[in-house]
C-alpha cells in the first residue's frame, strides 16, 4: 500500500490539514476556520479548544477526500506546525489553564522591559511576542492559574499532545522564543530570569523526530489510525522555510499568512538584533530570521463582494501607488520595529477599492523589504532569491510587486504552505529515512517565478523613503 505524509498547520484564522506523497504530489488537503479569537487592545487570545476541533474536522475531511478518490494510501506519519511565540499553559492532565495567549499579544511589554535590563548585554534580547514573556506575566498578574499550571506549550506542542496524549515536548525551533538556545541545547539564562521552574518547561527535541504515536482517543476524535507516529513539527515560519524550496545559502523565504515571516539560510551564525531569532534549519545551517505582526491578515477589504483575485487586478491599475499605509489587525509591532502601541495607519484618501487595496499591497513590500534590510544589517546576506510561501503567496499581483520593490527574483514552488513544510517533516522521518536533504528536493518544486521590473525600480525606491518617513513621523523607527 503507498504511503503518505499528513501535514497539519494552525494558524489565527484556520486549521489545514494536506496529505502528500513522498514525490510532493498532495492528495488531498482541507481546511477549517476557527472561532474568532479574543481581541482587546493589546490582548489576543484564543480557545485551544477551538484548534483541537478544526484539527479534528481538518484531518476527517482530508481523510475523507482521499476515500472518495480512490486512493489507499496510509499514514505513514503525522507532524504539526503553528505559529511562533503563542503560549499555551495546561495543567498536569494537558487540559488549558486560561485562553492561550496568542504571539501579537503585547500585554508584556513591561516584563520584557524587565528581563532585558537583567540580561548580559549580549544576550539575545526578548520582546512581548516571546512566549517566555508571556509565561512571565502570568506568573506574575494570575497566580492562581500559575499555580494550576504544569506544561508551559506552543501550540503545536499542545496539539501534539492531544494527538499522542502524552503532553511536555516540543521541538527546537518551538522553544527559542520560551529561552532555549539552539546554539548549546540547552535553556538560556532568561528561564532562570523569569522564575520558571524547570518542572514546567517541556522537553526539546529536533524537528521531525519521532515523539509517540496516535493515541486510541485521538484516533475515534480525528479518524487517524491509532499507532501512526507522530513527529515533532515546527514553527509556522521555519514549516514555510522548509516548504519553500530554498536550499542554498543566502537564499530568503518570506511566508505571508496572516502576517509577515523572514527567514534566511545561512553558514554562519548571525548576531542578533531587536526582534530577530535564529533557527536551526534541519540541513544543519542556520535559520536567522523575524516575524511581523502586519501581513495578509490585516489587510482591509471595502467591498466583500469582490473576489480577492478580481481585487488584486483592480489594484494592479493603480501600482506604484502614491498612498502610504501600515496595516495592523490589533495594537502592537514587534518587526522591522518594536512599538508596542503602534497602530494601523493611512495617508490620503483612496477613491476606489482598487487604490485602496493598492496602496495595502505596496505596504506588504515595503514593509517586507524593510526586514530584510534589517537583517543585513546583522551581516546576514541576502541572496537574489526569495522564495514565496503562505495563503497570499498566489498572487501574481502581489509577487510582481514584491518582485520590484525588493529588486530580486520571486519564486512559488508547486506547493508551499506550512502544512506542506509539516507534511516534508513527516515525511523525512518516515519515507526518506531521516535525510532532510533528499526530502526537500524530492517534494518541491518550482511552478512560478517573478523578476523585477527595472523601468519601477526608482518610482519605488522613492516611495518606500516616504513609506519610511511617514513611519518615523509615528516613531515607528
Amino acid at each position: 500500500m503507498p504511503e503518505i505524509a499528513l501535514g497539519i498547520d494552525v494558524g489565527t484564522s484556520g486549521a489545514r490539514a494536506l496529505a502528500a506523497t513522498a514525490k510532493g504530489d498532495v492528495l488531498a488537503e482541507a481546511q477549517i476556520p476557527i472561532a474568532d479569537s479574543l481581541a482587546d487592545g493589546t490582548r489576543h487570545e484564543q480557545d485551544p479548544q477551538e484548534w483541537w476541533r478544526a484539527v479534528c474536522s481538518a484531518v476527517k475531511s482530508t481523510l475523507e477526500k482521499l476515500a472518495a478518490s480512490g486512493s489507499r494510501a496510509a499514514v505513514a506519519g503525522v507532524a504539526v506546525t503553528s505559529t511562533s511565540g503563542s503560549l499555551v499553559l495546561a495543567d498536569v492532565n494537558g487540559s488549558p489553564a486560561r485562553p492561550a495567549i496568542l504571539y501579537d499579544d503585547s500585554r508584556g511589554a513591561a516584563d520584557a522591559d524587565d528581563l532585558n535590563r537583567r540580561l548580559p548585554r549580549e544576550a539575545a534580547q526578548f520582546n512581548p511576542s516571546f512566549s517566555l514573556v508571556k509565561a512571565a506575566w502570568v506568573r506574575r498578574e494570575e497566580a492562581a492559574i500559575w499555580d494550576r499550571t504544569r506544561f508551559l506549550l506552543h501550540p503545536a506542542d499542545w496539539l501534539t499532545g492531544k494527538l499522542t496524549g502524552q503532553f511536555g515536548t516540543t521541538d527546537d525551533s518551538n522553544a527559542l522564543k520560551l529561552g532555549y538556545d539552539s546554539e548549546t541545547a540547552a535553556w538560556g539564562p532568561a528561564v532562570a530570569l523569569a522564575e520558571i521552574p524547570a518542572a514546567m518547561l517541556p522537553r526539546v527535541v529536533r524537528p521531525g523526530t519521532p515523539v509517540g504515536t496516535i493515541s486510541n482517543q485521538a484516533g475515534d476524535e480525528s479518524g487517524l489510525l491509532p499507532g501512526t507516529p507522530v513527529l515533532a513539527g515546527a514553527t509556522d515560519g521555519l514549516a514555510s522555510l522548509i516548504a519553500s524550496g530554498a536550499c542554498e545559502p543566502g537564499d530568503a523565504n518570506t511566508s505571508l499568512g496572516t502576517t509577515i515571516v523572514w527567514k534566511v539560510l545561512s553558514e554562519s551564525r548571525p548576531r542578533l538584533a531587536e526582534g530577530m531569532y535564529r533557527h536551526r534549519h534541519p540541513r544543519g545551517l542556520w535559520a536567522p530570521g523575524a516575524a511581523s505582526n502586519t501581513g495578509p491578515g490585516s489587510l482591509r477589504v471595502e467591498r466583500a463582494s469582490i473576489p480577492p483575485a478580481e481585487m488584486d487586478r483592480l489594484a494592479a491599475e493603480h501600482l506604484p501607488s502614491s498612498h502610504l499605509c501600515y496595516m495592523l489587525r490589533s495594537r502592537g509591532e514587534r518587526f522591522p520595529f518594536l512599538h508596542p502601541e503602534a497602530e494601523t495607519f493611512f495617508e490620503g484618501h483612496a477613491a476606489s477599492p482598487g487604490e485602496f487595496r493598492a496602496a495595502q499591497l505596496q505596504s506588504l513590500a515595503f514593509v517586507e523589504r524593510w526586514g530584510y534590510e534589517r537583517l543585513q544589517e546583522c551581516g546576514v546576506v541576502v541572496g537574489k532569491r526569495v522564495f514565496s510561501t503562505g495563503s497570499a503567496a498566489g498572487s501574481g499581483v502581489l509577487s510582481q510587486l514584491r518582485a520590484n520593490v525588493l529588486k530580486r527574483e520571486i519564486i512559488q514552488c508547486r506547493h508551499f504552505s506550512s502544512a506542506f513544510g509539516a507534511a516534508i517533516l513527516s515525511a523525512s522521518a518516515t519515507m526518506f529515512g531521516g535525510d532532510p536533504k533528499s526530502t526537500m528536493q524530492g517534494m518541491t518544486r518550482v511552478d512560478k517565478r517573478y523578476l523585477p521590473d527595472r523601468s519601477t525600480m526608482d518610482q519605488y525606491d522613492s516611495l518606500y523613503a516616504a513609506f519610511r518617513a511617514a513611519c518615523a513621523r509615528r516613531g515607528y523607527a
